[in-house]
């Protein structure tokens, strides 16, 4: 009996130790900053949009790196990009939450190049249940500046020289949200919201949550950015991400570039937590990606 017990003492000190590790790492991690940078290739994008540069933001959730966000936005800064996509998750949809550093960050970043907003689920619920959030939705877009482009179900067209290519932000429902189950995409969701998509040009989604990624490229997005993962929060060498926020343990989208007939997704593991304030081995990222015209 007394070696039982002994033996228990031992576990239990040992996971008490595992757990001051990774409070202590996640501490480190969360207050530092990664570049994650991609090339995408594809013989549909324009001749005048080779080696065009995009840089994605994703599930901030408030956090600050530096006063006022300065070395975000300078890290940012540096990479010189030609546009700005932001995948939603700017604030934390909570009560009585602030937006304040959520909007000057984003506001900031308009200094920088144009920035396309869409919506994730803390901004999507905000802006639904203003009996449980009040005007925090309204605080958030009506303080952002004009050069922030909100893409809430909607789309537009980028321009370069003669070329173009298709941008779209879509914010999804609720129920797409939901915890624990998996709700299937209606057939016809996104050509409903969109159209269809014109196979000999270039579509590039914004959508927050990634569980989608087959319908995003069936439908015909090229290149899907998306977020609300946070990278699995823990990242394992070889399993991955451990846990999504829609509690799915080691889910198939956590954080990287993942590929479906063709059509690319580029997930990003965020900047910012809620809740559960956990990073390990999965450092707050920023996504750099540059096009290139397959064929030159």
């Amino acid at each position: 009996m007394k070696f039982y017990l002994n033996i228990l003492t031992i576990l239990c000190i040992l996971g008490v130790v595992c757990l001051f590790l990774v409070l202590i790492i996640s501490y480190v991690e969360n207050r530092r900053l990664m570049v994650t940078r991609y090339q995408i290739k594809d013989a549909l994008i324009p001749k005048e949009f080779n080696g065009y540069h995009i840089v994605q933001v994703s599930d901030l959730h408030n956090v600050s790196f530096g006063e006022n966000n300065e070395e975000l936005i300078h890290r940012i800064k540096e990479l010189q990009p030609d546009i700005i996509l932001i995948t939603g998750d700017m604030i934390i949809g909570r009560p009585s939450e602030p937006v304040d550093i959520a909007v000057d960050t984003v506001n900031a970043l308009s200094d920088i190049a144009p920035v396309y907003f869409s919506m994730g689920n803390h901004e999507l619920r905000a802006s639904l249940y203003t009996d449980v959030y009040g005007d925090m939705w309204e605080k958030f877009s009506k303080s952002l500046l004009p050069e922030v482009h909100l893409l809430l179900d909607e789309k537009t067209l980028i321009h370069k020289g003669n070329d173009k290519v298709w941008l779209y932000g879509l914010s999804l429902t609720p129920q797409m949200y939901k915890r624990l189950i998996h709700m299937p995409m209606p057939a016809d969701y996104l050509s409903s919201l969109f159209g269809k998509c014109n196979p000999e040009e270039y579509h590039i989604l914004m959508a927050h949550n990634p569980d989608y990624f087959e319908d995003y490229a069936a439908w015909g997005a090229n290149l899907t950015f998306s977020g609300h993962v946070h990278g699995g929060m823990i990242y394992l060498p070889l399993l991955g991400g451990v846990l999504s926020p829609m509690i799915h343990f080691f889910p198939q989208y956590d954080k990287g570039l993942f590929t479906s007939k063709n059509k690319n997704m580029i997930l990003s593991g965020g900047l910012g937590n809620h809740t559960f304030k956990f990073r390990v081995n999965n450092l707050p990222e920023i996504v750099s990606v540059v096009l290139y015209q397959e064929n030159i």
